[in-house]
């Protein structure tokens, strides 16, 4: 959502504020684009007005594809600048005088060690850089004496990379006495499999929050209530269309506001959709679309959902074939399950545009 129209995540921002200052960790898990790094910044906003915290956010999707000496890197490099120390890793090791201040001012955080592991940064010494790496917020904490929040944003990444990888992150993680840690991800299915499955790496590690679409009721006596002038006509068929989608939502509104005409009738509102919405959101639009295509079956299969009938009736494929290509989809994030067969897309732009 956008910072005016922040609807109905008031009592999860309280939670995340709350808690997190309180040592807790949480698992915050929604659909891309249902606004889940947006609640997730303006709780560290919150919190960052206490100068007894300091904030770390790493962004694993940065590193998707990578190796795990770039993750370790990446952490290094966000826990250096928490520590007001600018520059990256990889340029600063080279500097002397960078080293011997390290050594007068920052000793107990033995950085020393994993400049000489960042140095070598092979095989095991990866492994070795990545537990120093995951250890260095609890250090900073102990030695600035103050609270730590660290934000692992997009963290259904690090599955991607190797079972390992996920124990030793859980492995350092959970001895942290002074840190307190929020994990957000937009892959459901692999959330699930590393918190909420027991024999998942991280099950039982914090509180888990799922933000689903905004209620349809919040919204049309949010929007009625503020903006009196919409017709309420236009605002249940956006309701119908959006289904409550956090991002299109509050960017409807936004045009709604600056555009009043297109808010005055439903032959206005989807000549908009078409002319406007959908040209301005096409680049990802069509960005998911090459990516559904790279499995097979996946875009046939979309567009029978997005027709609101079933690819078991529909689509000339083993019933194995289709089930296959519905949980590939489903662990990519594209369609929600909600009981036997009955699948949803979880993007209604993206259904509309597939349907139109």
């Amino acid at each position: 959502m956008s910072k005016g129209h922040f609807i109905n995540r008031k009592s999860e921002l309280k939670n995340l504020t709350d808690g997190l200052r309180r040592g807790k960790d949480f698992i915050l898990i929604a659909p891309r684009r249902f606004g889940k790094t947006a609640l997730a910044k303006k709780t560290l906003e919150e919190i960052k007005l206490d100068p007894n915290y300091l904030i770390i956010h790493i962004d694993l999707m940065f590193y998707s594809g990578g190796s795990i000496k770039s993750i370790a890197e990446g952490i290094i490099n966000k826990c250096l600048n928490a520590l007001g120390i600018s520059g990256k890793i990889r340029q600063l090791w080279r500097q002397v005088d960078f080293s011997i201040n390290l050594k007068l001012n920052y000793k107990d955080l033995e950085l020393e060690p994993i400049i000489q592991l960042f140095k070598e940064g092979s095989g095991e010494d990866e492994w070795r850089l990545l537990e120093e790496a995951l250890e260095l917020p609890e250090k900073i904490a102990k030695r600035k004496n103050k609270k730590v929040v660290v934000f692992y944003d997009e963290f259904g990444e690090i599955d991607s990379f190797s079972e390992r990888a996920v124990k030793v992150f859980r492995s350092v993680l959970q001895h942290h006495e002074e840190v307190s840690y929020l994990f957000a991800g937009s892959q459901e299915t692999l959330m699930n499999k590393i918190f909420l499955d027991k024999s998942g790496a991280f099950y039982r590690f914090g509180e888990l929050i799922y933000l689903k679409e905004l209620t349809k009721s919040d919204i049309f006596s949010y929007i009625a209530e503020t903006y009196p002038t919409i017709n309420p006509e236009v605002i249940l068929e956006m309701l119908n269309l959006l289904n409550g989608h956090p991002y299109y939502t509050s960017l409807v509104l936004e045009h709604f506001i600056s555009n009043p005409e297109i808010s005055q009738n439903v032959n206005n509102f989807y000549q908009y959709i078409r002319t406007v919405l959908i040209p301005q959101e096409e680049a990802y639009l069509e960005l998911q679309v090459l990516k559904i295509k790279e499995r097979i079956n996946a875009l046939d299969v979309m567009r029978i959902l997005s027709l609101k009938l079933s690819p078991y009736t529909e689509l000339e494929l083993k019933e194995q074939q289709v089930y296959s290509t519905l949980r590939v989809l489903e662990i990519g994030g594209y369609i929600r399950k909600e009981s036997r067969g009955i699948y949803t897309i979880t993007d209604p732009l993206l259904e509309f545009f597939l349907r139109d």
